[in-house]
């Protein structure tokens, strides 16, 4: 379920992070941008790790949370920049890595349908460490 959703992301990120370590970075704001059309399944599973929280949203926050806190424990980046990607090279992808992430095999199966505006959202949270809120 996540790596489908997060592949498109991965496979044109503009840069040579490795494919699991991309994957481990995206996973986190994937499931915040698609929240809204899969809130209850993303609850269900943090309900099912023991996560705290009483509302879809709350216990999202602890799935998000969990997963950057696995990657932190990991010395794994929380961030495109952590991964040291710099903001001209990736200023400069941007257009064509989310053109790319929409056009990936893999995009139609994600939960909502996602623009080339959105993608470039995604890429830019994930670049900052920004929460995702759209």
């Amino acid at each position: 379920m996540f790596s489908i959703e997060g592949e498109p992301c991965t496979r044109t990120n503009g840069c040579t992070i490795p494919h699991g370590t991309a994957n481990a970075l995206y996973l986190p704001y994937v499931i915040d941008s698609n929240r809204n059309a899969e809130s209850s399944r993303y609850a269900d599973i943090a309900r099912m790790l023991g996560l705290n929280g009483t509302t879809d949203d709350e216990l999202i926050d602890s799935l998000t949370d969990l997963l950057r806190g696995i990657n932190k424990s990991l010395n794994l980046p929380l961030t495109l920049k952590e991964f040291v990607v710099k903001k001209t090279g990736f200023e400069k992808h941007l257009n064509q890595m989310a053109a790319r992430a929409v056009e990936d095999p893999c995009t139609p199966s994600n939960s909502r349908e996602v623009s080339v505006e959105d993608m470039k959202k995604i890429y830019i949270a994930a670049y900052n460490g920004n929460k995702i809120n759209f």
